[in-house]
């Protein structure tokens, strides 16, 4: 296969510009769906043009995930008639099923008290609800615009369990991941801003987008003693012994907002800083994945004693990604201190 050429690339965009403008929107649903895809993408895909088939369970994990934070209440300290605890509404009628099924189960492992968005993706019986409920919703109906079917993304065969997106597209939505992510999430927060069920709540000074979406969500605190024990508490970027040091997302939150456990470090402080949402220069990738597969073993026991959500493949895959973009468009990348390299399109990510 090969890579989509430009001219497919401005066709994706512009049918992404016809989706978000012409599509029917009646729940938060068909967001969700083009944040899955393009995160699907970057973890089952390739650079290359193929088609990728992904299942409705593969998608309902990731519905899971942007929902666990949303089913929550949403406090207003403003609002006496809410008592200041309210789910925001996101369906043009009742409230999206989706919504009450993840709040419900999440109320069951807070009760149990167990680490919640581990517990969710591990409750089959959840996964199997969200992904009928998918293919039910918006997997058939996301490529309808103006009441007519355009499956420019994948067939739209109507019915079944899974997709196929059509050559090119999986690249694309690599490409575009970013880009493709702010669209969704734009259009995301104006739906749920314009539901009559949440305006007395949000008002407009609200940052609505801080509370959907977030910002860095695991407790990074829980994961000091595992990296202090397997960084000998060294700074993991300049090697200087650490008092304390602060817990760094090797591939930058920024980058990609998916929180797994081999993708954390302990730094220090200057290096954390310096760092910033920069990806880190080939020596350090080269010192993060010999870490990660020394140290398999140690990592996943400590992972699941914790319920902290990891996927070393996953997190392979990413990096993968991530390096190969910046690769694709020579960007910086961080050496230590005020030192950067560009990454040139010679770059070849480590094994590989």
């Amino acid at each position: 296969m090969a890579s989509p050429t430009p001219e497919f690339q401005v066709r994706f965009l512009t049918y992404l510009q016809r989706l978000l403008e012409e599509g029917e929107f009646t729940a938060t649903y068909k967001f969700a769906l083009l944040m899955a895809l393009a995160d699907l993408s970057v973890e089952m895909g390739d650079d290359e043009g193929s088609p990728l088939e992904i299942h409705s369970r593969d998608i309902a994990r990731k519905f899971i995930l942007y929902y666990s934070r949303q089913a929550r209440p949403f406090l207003s300290e403003s609002q006496d008639d809410f008592d200041g605890r309210f789910i925001l509404h996101q369906n043009t009628g009742r409230q999206a099923a989706i919504i009450n099924w993840i709040a419900e189960a999440e109320s069951e492992y807070s009760w149990q008290n167990q680490g919640s968005a581990v517990s969710l993706l591990r409750d089959q019986s959840l996964v199997n609800r969200v992904a009928q409920n998918i293919r039910t919703m918006p997997l058939w109906k996301l490529q309808t615009l103006k009441r007519c079917d355009v499956d420019f993304l994948y067939p739209n065969h109507k019915k079944g369990p899974t997709i196929t997106l059509r050559p090119g597209i999986a690249s694309c939505f690599r490409i575009f991941h970013g880009f493709v992510y702010r669209l969704a999430q734009d259009g995301w927060i104006r739906f749920v801003r314009e539901r009559k069920q949440n305006r007395r709540l949000l008002g407009d000074k609200v940052d609505l987008g801080a509370f959907l979406f977030g910002t860095e969500r695991v407790d990074l605190k829980v994961m000091r003693p595992l990296l202090r024990d397997l960084q000998d508490a060294t700074c993991f970027y300049c090697g200087k012994n650490l008092k304390a040091g602060e817990v760094d997302h090797f591939i930058a939150w920024s980058k990609y907002s998916i929180d797994l456990g081999h993708n954390f470090v302990l730094a220090c402080s200057p290096c954390n800083n310096s760092k910033r949402d920069f990806l880190a220069a080939p020596r350090h990738l080269e010192h993060w994945l010999l870490r990660n597969q020394d140290h398999q073993e140690t990592m996943t026991e400590y992972f699941n004693a914790k319920a902290l959500p990891h996927d070393w493949q996953g997190s392979l895959r990413v990096a993968r990604w991530a390096y190969a973009s910046a690769a694709r468009t020579g960007s910086d990348c961080w050496v230590g201190g005020k030192e950067f390299q560009p990454l040139g399109r010679g770059f070849c990510f480590p094994g590989t």
